[in-house]
């Protein structure tokens, strides 16, 4: 069925697109033999007037043409000047010839733009055939021939379903899943008590219990309406666990009321008889798909009315508990690792400072900040805080959808280790941090630990039971294998099983917290943390690797480690790379830098995915996408990381292009100018034409390297140096205070006033208060350095390039454009009006756009 879906898009679209482009080859053969007959006309006539007068009326004739000639050129001035020619001897000759030159140019302009819409055309027939997306995969139509160009040296010589790597995953994840871990329960059970047994923690811990237990008994007998499945069904698809046609056909499900009344009813079925659901007798299909990181990932091809049933359940309860668990947070039973100011030192700074330099409001603080981060970014991340739906991990998020809050952490840590580096450094002369990851987290989760932590939280037994059921499933990762029963791990992109692992690291979470006063920044299964003082850290590290063991999870040691900056990394810590993505933490610079070793690795693998593209538009397709995947994975661009962050990135852009394309000194242009040449015959393709939008007739390759040269007068020279600028302004502030102070006599806006009978009552003879004072609110109430904790953080702001003149005042506001758009612009813009005379090279009417939205938004059929 589902191949049936695929091959009836594909030839829908092939059908649709063939009919467009054969109107636009008729309309392109009639306009270039008329534009001829025109050109021609005009060249016979040796009278300069007449042949400006055969110009003006052979394009005045043609419907739509004059409107296409460029607006610096006005056609009806044009003729209202021959009409003067004709009777005043003023108008030169050369005059004449330069209108002429000016039209026929015109004329040849349409018929190249003409040219360039078959062009295209034919890039969308070759890209519609080629395979090259999943939209049009299984299209039962002819791939196109085989050129030399696309016989690279990095075409794949193995078969394409057989990579070691791929069976290399499937079978440790076998290994993993249908193994069981038998677990000491009781242990666990005696460490949670024991975490958990102190008045404020056992207070927040009944509470917990009560709000799950309510919350259960509520959810029995609650009904789900088709107002539900909106956002069911939108969460749903955000996750990416349906196969690509059952996700077109649940898309269908949205907006048809009769459909969603009768799923909303289906879904009402199964949840009143929730207690004797079970996994169907024949088992659970498999399938392993790759993911741009490279790793392969095994989802289970759920029917649908069962993933929305495991999805309802799933966002419901884990709102339910990040509510719960976050309530934990709140309480007095968390631990803060900042001193706080008593209330006597913050009475003497109201008394001491005026109101610009007195208690400031903690909001705005940097401890302010970081809490403030620490609930919004770094909380249950991956657990729903509202019905919503979210991009999926590895993707930019589409219109109407939410960042992913996990790949959104990813980002905010490292502007904060990046910032927090520098900020310890300044007041402490070291900063040691430690990143942890798990090994295979999700598959190798034992079913012992899920259950027994959540039983402890109070998940009430009747839907322990369900879960205990949903855990274990019958699977089969191959059509003619016996189905075996999951006994570990949790299915990959569910709700449910997101829930579990964030139930289980909790107590990971409160452990830290408890023992160190640390807040493990935690984005699901990767971890952060970091401190001035190193045996903190190392306490955090060893109560981490106990619980680790206690519930049967490993970390991965190749993805663990520590550094130090300042000093020497504390012997009981791992000596693994901090990094995240192609990002690594370089202890002596104090900052992140590039790791060009990961780069290699994922040159080669573009390489081998642009050699197995079949089509123009598929390779762009592929190399814009993997771009922009390599994008993430450099960390955004902020003020933290400076500018030796971004010259290191375009650097390593160059490298990538260079290595990439080695044959055309690393230009892209120049490799696809070879392909279109042999395959189509098109030779001297203009540059910018490569870089426009597809929607003006250009093929949109997106040059990463303008993106973060908008970007680079807006960064620090030395970000280094902004922390220890504050303290040269508290030395300053301090002094100008203290002068102040000892010279004022007027009453100042807060509460009390600067004359000396208030001095010499309650100020021990009016001695202003120390500098060592002065500087114990830095973290907790400077204000300025909140200020400049957030600023640190800042993303770098793009600056946008001046456009030509002549570009103002031919097209004025109908180009509203990025940064990015107007470098390409302001750089290609010449090169492109001599060859089409405008900027828009294909007319819109002419381009099938449904068929570019289809571009634009397929899915790549990856090479695995």
């Amino acid at each position: 069925m589902s191949n049936e879906i695929s091959t009836a898009l594909g030839q829908t679209l092939h059908f649709i697109t063939s009919i467009k482009l054969k109107e636009l080859e008729r309309q392109r053969d009639t306009f270039t033999a008329y534009a001829n007959k025109v050109l021609g006309e005009a060249e016979a006539t040796s009278d300069p007037v007449t042949r400006v007068s055969v110009l003006i009326k052979g394009i005045q004739e043609w419907s739509g043409l004059a409107d296409s000639i460029s607006p610096t050129h006005n056609l009806d001035n044009i003729e209202k000047w021959l009409d003067q020619a004709r009777s005043d001897p003023s108008i030169a000759e050369e005059q004449l010839r330069d209108w002429a030159g000016i039209l026929s140019t015109q004329l040849r302009h349409s018929v190249t733009r003409f040219d360039y819409a078959k062009l295209f055309g034919n890039l969308l027939t070759e890209w519609l055939k080629s395979g090259d997306s999943q939209a049009t995969a299984s299209a039962s139509v002819e791939a196109p021939e085989e050129s030399s160009e696309s016989a690279t040296p990095s075409t794949p010589t193995v078969p394409q379903d057989v990579r070691a790597e791929k069976l290399e995953q499937k079978a440790k994840i076998q290994e993993l899943i249908f193994e069981p871990k038998v677990m000491d329960t009781k242990a666990i059970e005696e460490y949670l008590e024991s975490l958990f047994s102190g008045d404020e923690a056992s207070a927040a811990l009944k509470s917990v219990r009560k709000t799950l237990n309510d919350f259960g008994s509520s959810l029995r007998h609650e009904k789900v309406d088709s107002d539900d499945l909106d956002w069911l069904i939108k969460s749903l698809l955000s996750r990416d666990l349906l196969s690509a046609q059952k996700a077109a056909t649940v898309k269908t499900f949205l907006g048809n009321t009769v459909v969603l009344e009768e799923v909303a009813s289906v879904l009402n079925m199964q949840l009143a008889s929730l207690e004797s659901w079970e996994w169907p007798e024949e088992g659970v299909y498999v399938e392993m798909r790759r993911h741009l990181s490279g790793k392969y990932r095994a989802y289970m091809d759920t029917e649908i009315i069962t993933a929305l049933l495991f999805q309802y359940l799933g966002m419901k309860w884990s709102i339910a508990f990040k509510d719960a668990f976050r309530s934990v947070v709140k309480s007095r039973a968390w631990k803060r690792d900042t001193a706080f100011l008593t209330r006597d030192q913050l009475q003497r700074r109201s008394d001491y400072l005026p109101e610009t330099a007195g208690p400031a409001i903690f909001s705005t603080s940097i401890e302010g900040h970081r809490q403030k981060q620490q609930s919004e970014h770094f909380f249950m991340t991956q657990l729903p805080g509202e019905y919503t739906n979210q991009s999926s991990y590895d993707q930019e998020p589409k219109p109407g959808e939410k960042a992913n809050s996990g790949l959104h952490a990813q980002q905010i840590i490292l502007r904060m280790v990046s910032t927090e580096a520098h900020l310890q450094r300044a007041l402490h002369g070291r900063f040691t941090i430690m990143r942890a990851d798990l090994e295979w987290f999700g598959p190798s989760l034992p079913h012992d630990s899920v259950l027994t932590v959540l039983r402890f939280f109070g998940l009430p037994p009747m839907w322990l039971t369900f879960l205990e059921k949903w855990l274990t499933a019958s699977l089969h990762f191959d059509v003619d294998v016996p189905s075996r029963t999951r006994r570990r791990g949790v299915p990959i992109a569910h709700c449910l099983s997101v829930l579990c692992g964030e139930a289980v690291l909790f107590g990971m979470d409160f452990a830290v917290n408890q023992k160190t006063g640390l807040y493990l920044y935690r984005i699901y299964d990767d971890f952060w943390f970091w401190h001035h003082d190193p045996e903190k850290c190392a306490t955090a590290w060893r109560e981490m690797q106990q619980y680790a063991n206690l519930v049967g999870i490993t970390f991965n040691m190749k993805k663990t480690g520590g550094a130090c900056v300042g000093g020497d990394l504390e012997p009981s810590l791992p000596k693994g790379v901090v990094g995240w993505g192609l990002l690594k933490f370089d202890a002596n610079q104090g900052r992140f830098v590039i790791d060009q070793a990961g780069v290699d690795i994922h040159i080669k693998e573009i390489r081998r995915q642009l050699g197995a593209t079949k089509s123009v538009f598929g390779f762009v397709n592929a190399y814009n996408k993997y771009i922009e995947f390599i994008k993430r994975q450099f960390g955004q661009s902020a003020q933290c990381f400076g500018k030796a962050h971004v010259d290191e990135i375009i650097q390593t852009l160059n490298r990538i292009q260079n290595e990439l394309f080695p044959d055309t000194n690393g230009s892209i242009v120049k490799r696809l100018q070879g392909m279109i040449e042999a395959r189509f015959g098109i030779k001297d393709i203009p540059f910018g034409w490569f870089f426009f939008p597809i929607s003006y007739g250009g093929l949109e390759i997106h040059n990463p390297i303008i993106d973060y040269l908008t970007l680079r007068e807006s960064l620090s020279d030395s970000p280094e140096t902004m922390f220890p600028s504050e303290m040269e302004n508290d030395k300053k502030t301090h002094i100008s205070l203290k002068e102040a102070w000892e010279t004022s006599a007027t009453v100042p806006s807060n509460r009390l006033s600067w004359d000396v009978e208030v001095r010499d009552t309650n100020h021990k003879g009016g001695d202003f208060m120390s500098f060592e004072e002065y500087i114990l609110g830095r973290e907790t109430r400077l204000t300025t350095w909140g200020a400049t904790y957030l600023r640190m953080q800042s993303l770098a702001s793009a600056t946008k390039i001046a456009l030509p003149t002549r570009l103002d005042q031919d097209y004025g506001s109908s180009f509203s454009m990025t940064p990015y758009d107007a470098w390409v612009v302001a750089l290609y813009a010449e090169e492109l009006f001599k060859r089409f005379g405008t900027l828009i090279i294909v007319e819109p009417t002419l381009i099938p756009v449904g068929m570019v939205s289809v571009f634009r938004n397929s899915k790549i059929s990856w090479d695995s």
